[in-house]
């Protein structure tokens, strides 16, 4: 099944009556426009007179292109759990080919999607798949605190058994843990002074073993590029909690330090950050799983801001503003599993917008 036949779960509140335009017509016309480099409604709305033609190849747009104003109200329309539903679906049937289990949650405001106020601007938790670079589902939040309950309910949505669980200091909730605990899942979260008594057992931990100079590197990293020059070096090891932390943490069994030297421009810096995890602390990949987090930063969020530029979309429709985001997010995904001879996802934007033929290997594959 390609991409426009999951779409088909898809609903929509808008009336029976006066309903001349075709739900998943709209769908696909705005995927392809935004695959194109559209921004706004205006650009969707040009884009579909100029390419009405090939769009017609594969949806029949009976009554043709509609207008910006109706593309913003269908898709205001569009139910959001069932667009969510469309996209899982989809992704599940592309993960079934590999099991790349590490998935990294984290938040991100969309910068331009306000109206008056910029601290009103939309914030969305995002479910990652770090190893092969697909959104898996997101959630609106009002507060960055509300992250905390987006994640838990996320967690419900996606099928997360055997996977690797990778979270920000925010996360290391005891809830959150036993949840993901329970959904048969592996945990790597850090730990910062919004956990005080967890942080402090764990930094006291790894002190003793630094001061008594036993410690083992697990993973020694060295990387230089641009005149900045960093190594990483990881520590592990068996969590040795008090008793009262046990008892709160039960699913925490490792402790990890990392600890980033960096030299920039001349100057040197040192700074350790210190995780839990669900994890053995004899497991070799633990450093890999705390970098494939940092992931989301530097591919999801920069191929959204950059190449898709999100931050500076000022659509702001109620409703509207969430699915153009998806299906952002749809688009992402689309250009990272096409295998089609470009070198980077902003190369394969701009050959999708100058060419019909390519455009269709990246939806279709053909």
């Amino acid at each position: 099944m390609n991409l426009i036949e999951y779409l088909s779960v898809v609903t929509e509140n808008r009336s029976d009556i006066n309903r001349k335009h075709d739900l998943v017509d709209v769908i696909f016309l705005v995927i392809s426009a935004i695959t194109s480099g559209c921004e706004g409604w205006q650009d969707i709305e040009t884009y579909g007179d100029e390419k009405l033609h090939w769009l017609r190849k594969y949806r029949p747009f009976t009554h043709g292109i509609p207008r910006r104003h109706t593309i913003a109200r269908i898709l205001r329309s569009v139910v959001a759990e069932s667009l969510l539903e469309a996209l899982a679906l989809w992704i599940n049937d592309q993960r079934t080919t590999q099991n790349k289990p590490v998935i990294a949650f984290d938040g991100k405001v969309l910068r331009g999607a306000y109206r008056g106020d910029k601290k009103n601007a939309l914030q969305l938790v995002t479910a990652y798949d770090t190893e092969r670079g697909l959104v898996l589902s997101q959630k609106p939040t009002e507060s960055k605190n509300g992250e905390i309950s987006v994640v838990r309910q996320l967690l419900d949505i996606i099928n997360v058994k055997g996977s690797i669980i990778t979270l920000d200091a925010l996360h290391c909730q005891r809830e959150t843990l036993e949840k993901i605990s329970e959904k048969k899942a592996h945990i790597v979260v850090q730990v910062k002074n919004n956990q005080p008594k967890l942080r402090e057992a764990v930094v006291s931990q790894f002190q003793a073993v630094f001061d008594a100079q036993k410690e083992q590197v697990v993973t020694e990293i060295v990387q230089e590029q641009h005149g900045r020059k960093e190594e990483r070096y990881v520590f592990q090891l068996k969590a040795n909690l008090p008793d009262d932390l046990k008892e709160k943490w039960p699913t925490v069994r490792s402790i990890i330090a990392v600890e980033r030297h960096r030299v920039i421009k001349g100057k040197g810096s040192v700074e350790t950050s210190y995780y839990v995890s669900s994890l053995s602390p004899k497991h070799k990949l633990l450093g890999h799983y705390i970098r494939q987090h940092w992931r989301i930063e530097n591919s999801q969020h920069y191929v959204l801001d950059v190449v898709l530029k999100e931050d500076s979309s000022r659509i702001t429709l109620d409703g509207a503003v969430e699915n153009i985001a998806l299906f952002r997010r749809f688009v992402m995904n689309m250009l990272k599993q096409c295998d089609c001879g470009a070198p980077s996802q902003k190369v394969k934007l701009k050959k999708a917008a100058w060419s019909d033929d390519y455009r269709t290997r990246v939806f279709f594959g053909l």
